[in-house]
Order: C-alpha cells, then structure tokens, then sequence
C-alpha cells in the first residue's frame, strides 16, 4: 500500500512539473481567488475565474505579470500561492501559431516592453477602462492589463464589452462605494477565457 501512495504521488508530481515545463511566453493563465470582491467577479460572469494573468518568461524560470496589489511580475510559484483552496489554474494559448511564435522569438521585447511601459503602474480597483492616477499615469485591473499588454506588444485587440453588475447589486454599491460603473467598456477574465482567440491547454 505504501509502494503505491508513494507511486502515485511521484506520477502526480511528474504530471505538475510537465504542465509547467510547458508553459509558453504569451500563455494566460486563468485563476480563482478567494475574497469578497472575487465572489462577486465570479457570479457576475458565471465563471470560477476572477484573476488573470500572462507569462512573460519562462527561463531561468517561470514569471507571470499581473495586476494585483499594482502592476507587477511575479513567479509562478507566487503566483499560484493566491490560487484557492482545491481549485487549479486554467492555461490559455492563442490559437493562431505566428503569434505564439512571436512571443516565442521576441521574448525579450516583450519583457522590455512590460517593464517600460506597464510595470509599477496602481492597480484599478474601479474596474474602469481609461483610469489615470492624479500624476497621469493609468491605472489597470488584471484583465485589462493583459489586454492591453497583448495589444501594444502584437496588435491584438482582445474583446471588451458594456459591464454589468446587476448580480449582488447591493454588494456591488457597496464596493463601488455607491458609483457602481455600469455600462462602461471593460472585460473580465471570463471574457478572455470565452475568447475564440484562445485555447484552453490545461490545468496546473
């Protein structure tokens, strides 16, 4: 009996380092979290997702961008220590192959392009598609900096939609503090994951 835990926890671990082995530049990586805020993301968009975000290197190792706490990159292991409890991560890859081939090839543009143009950057906690600090600088929920991220580094415009909140409405006041941003151009991880421009490669 003890042959086999052991045996099927070595194939488990092996199955873990391979997912990860074959994460790509440009992969996103879909997440459950598990707050206040996030339950409220993920009934909204019948979804389990409420984070997002992209790898932008894979060697030495892994690191992912995201908006968080502000706009930053981080490694995978941290990354996936937000993951909630018995839930996993979502890999999604573009479908077209000249793109992820770009990202394969261009790797350090795209790094150089994060940390010039988006790394340090507040994150948005009003979920608004066109939010400035007051010295100017804009600020990005998680989706919307991978969005944008994809855009300025490829051109891809990835899609955006009139938000609602009409799911928990008084809980949505309360978080918007009573200016709730309703109809306002903005996306979600679910959208991305709903995308036709990607697929799903898998969980991690």
């Amino acid at each position: 009996m003890k042959i086999l835990i052991l045996l099927g926890f070595l194939i488990s671990s092996h199955i873990s380092q391979a997912g990860v082995a074959d994460l790509e530049v440009g992969d996103v990586l879909l997440q459950p979290l598990k707050c206040w805020a996030c339950s409220l993301i993920e009934a909204e968009e019948e979804t389990i997702y409420s984070h997002v975000g992209v790898v932008v290197a894979t060697v030495p190792e892994v690191l992912v961008a995201e908006a968080f706490s502000k706009v930053r990159k981080i490694s995978l292991t941290e990354f996936d220590q937000k993951t909630e409890p018995g839930q996993k991560l979502m890999v999604l890859r573009f479908r077209r192959d000249d793109l992820v081939e770009e990202f394969q090839k261009s790797q350090i543009e795209l790094m150089n392009l994060f940390s010039r143009d988006f790394e340090g950057l507040f994150y948005d906690h009003d979920f608004r598609w066109n939010n400035f600090d007051e010295m100017g600088n804009e600020k990005l929920y998680c989706s919307e900096l991978v969005s944008k991220l994809f855009q300025a580094f490829v051109g891809i415009e990835l899609p955006i939609k009139k938000m609602h909140f009409e799911k928990n409405r008084e809980s949505w006041m309360t978080y918007f503090r009573g200016n709730i941003p309703d109809q306002m151009w903005g996306n979600s991880p679910a959208d991305i994951h709903r995308s036709d421009l990607f697929y799903e490669v898998g969980e991690l």
